[in-house]
């Protein structure tokens, strides 16, 4: 018996070795094996990419208004983490702040200079369709199609506080004209202190201006639906659009910021220079977000509310490669979808997201009667007496 389990356990010593030799073999084997496939799919992923970016790396331009630039620029590097590929070219879509009389000045010039204007953009998101038009009326063959509106902004009235309260409800756009008359504020309650006194800025994003003046013609021609360039150049039309612009009190440096400061400012409403001024309500917003107590007041004139409405003005011609065309395209889809929109609205803009909570100025009511855009002649006739810079 002794002799047997000695055999055994000689047996047993002698078979460990060899079948952890052959488990070690077997391991070995098996990662040299994953080891190869792994490279086989590194080089395989790494030939497949050059293979769609065959042509290499290309920066495509989008030239945007101040307000709207930094939301677009957060767009653009989310875009761009996507790695987009187009047309055999990995795209990396750069987003500029650019003022709109000097990119309009640019776009419509014999030659773009680059040096004193940046590259030449595949789009352009000016502030409101007051440029679109004036840039489809002096050289519409450089659009590539008819612009579309990423988000909006209603245009109100902002106001000296003390006179808000006398005002609201009972001032409509259509009375502004008229307002500029000395003494034209007894009927609400404040004779003494003369007129309006209503700035209408035409400086730095100062669309509000041109879009206010769009209301006011649509009210005096009682047109419904878009401006016609013959509603807009009648007597009636053009006489209250000058008489709106007869005597505005100018500010500083001619912005509508400018002007909502002062009116903020103000400490003797009845001696105060200036009391309102036409804004969009995303630009008092993003200059009053962090006031406790409200310094202006926001009225919403009555009657079709005028709207900057930021359109996405896709260019084209010889300067416009077909990947930046394309890549423009595929831009802008992925800004209108709701995680992009949001970075948008969450600014104050009005898109398909959720908009801020209310502030002590901003109250963001409704827009129930927006003013369609214009005719962009009909656009360009109300600039030429309001906003010079756009009507080239």
């Amino acid at each position: 018996m002794s002799k047997h389990s000695t055999g055994e356990k000689n047996r047993q010593f002698i078979a460990r070795p060899i079948v952890a030799g052959a488990l070690v073999v077997i391991l070995i084997a098996g990662v040299i094996t994953a080891w190869s496939r792994l490279g086989d799919d590194i080089e395989q992923t790494a030939s497949t990419d050059a293979s769609a970016c065959v042509d290499g790396k290309a920066t495509v331009p989008v030239v945007a208004d101040p307000a709207i630039a930094p939301g677009l620029q957060r767009i653009a590097q989310n875009f761009n983490s996507t790695n987009p590929i187009v047309r055999d070219k990995c795209v990396t879509v750069q987003v500029r702040p650019a003022d709109a009389r000097a990119t309009l000045e640019g776009l419509t010039a014999k030659k773009w200079d680059t040096r004193s204007f940046g590259p030449y953009p595949g789009a352009w998101v000016p502030e409101s369709s007051v440029w679109a038009a004036a840039l489809q009326t002096k050289n519409e063959s450089i659009l590539q199609g008819p612009p579309a509106s990423l988000v909006s902004s209603p245009v109100r009235l902002v106001i000296e506080r003390e006179l808000a309260k006398a005002i609201n409800g009972r001032i409509a756009w259509k009375d502004l004209p008229g307002l500029t008359q000395a003494n034209s504020l007894a009927a609400y309650g404040h004779r003494e202190w003369g007129s309006l006194r209503m700035a209408m800025p035409n400086g730095p994003q100062s669309d509000a201006s041109a879009l206010g003046a769009q209301g006011v013609a649509a009210a005096v021609a009682d047109q419904k639906g878009s401006l016609t360039a013959a509603q807009a150049e009648s007597p009636a039309v053009k006489r209250a659009v000058e008489q709106l612009m007869s005597a505005p009190p100018k500010i500083g440096d001619g912005s509508t910021a400018a002007a909502v400061t002062a009116i903020g400012a103000a400490t003797d409403p009845a001696n105060a220079k200036v009391r309102a001024v036409p804004a969009t309500e995303q630009s008092v917003f993003a200059s009053t977000v962090d006031d406790k107590t409200a310094k202006v007041a926001v009225v919403a004139p009555t009657g079709a509310t005028p709207v900057a409405d930021y359109p996405v003005v896709k260019l084209a011609g010889d300067m416009v490669p077909a990947y930046a065309g394309d890549a423009i395209s595929e831009f802008f889809t992925f800004a209108r979808k709701p995680p992009q929109m949001k970075i948008l609205t969450g600014m104050g803009f009005r898109g398909t997201g959720p908009l801020p909570a209310p502030t002590a100025t901003v109250p963001f009511g409704p827009v129930v009667d927006a003013l369609p855009a214009p005719e962009p002649a009909a656009a360009v006739a109300i600039n030429k007496i309001v906003l010079p810079a756009a009507a080239p």
